[in-house]
């Protein structure tokens, strides 16, 4: 399997990217989580990404902020982590769930939804690490902690 570098950045690759997952793929590398295969569902599917296991607790984190964010009444899309067990170790699938798509929904259309929710996530994804980064930041340098003489309640 190639590295993601490679994959990413070589425009003659004998399996390219599609375009519409390729933001997705990179705030999930730029995050820690190793990328191994994805699709964006083309119109027909719903949009996957798979990735290398990490630390349960890592990822869990990281699905729930993006749960959490997708909440509500009316969900345009929702996420789903699984863990698959592999013959050695494991790995991990998101895969974004598009509503309001059905079987007669033309493929442009759904195209279209599913971009926005690949949009979504991936801005979820950003966040949560952007939020992890300043917590390591914090625990490092616990003297830039603002306010660290007040009571915590």
């Amino acid at each position: 399997m190639a590295e993601w570098s490679t994959v990413r950045n070589d425009p003659n690759y004998p399996e390219p990217l599609d375009a519409e997952i390729i933001p997705l793929c990179d705030a999930l590398n730029a995050a820690g989580f190793v990328t191994e295969s994805s699709c964006c569902g083309h119109g027909y599917r719903n949009p996957a990404v798979w990735f290398e296991h990490s630390t349960d607790e890592r990822i869990e984190s990281l699905a729930r902020f993006v749960i959490r964010r997708e909440s509500g009444d009316y969900k345009p899309h929702y996420s789903v982590f699984e863990k698959e067990i592999l013959f050695e170790g494991y790995r991990w699938a998101l895969h974004i769930h598009v509503s309001d798509v059905y079987g007669n929904t033309p493929e442009v259309e759904s195209l279209k939804k599913s971009v926005q929710a690949i949009t979504e996530v991936t801005r979820s994804i950003e966040d949560w690490f952007a939020s992890e980064r300043a917590a390591v930041t914090l625990v490092a340098n616990p003297t830039d902690a603002p306010y660290r003489n007040e009571p915590s309640y």
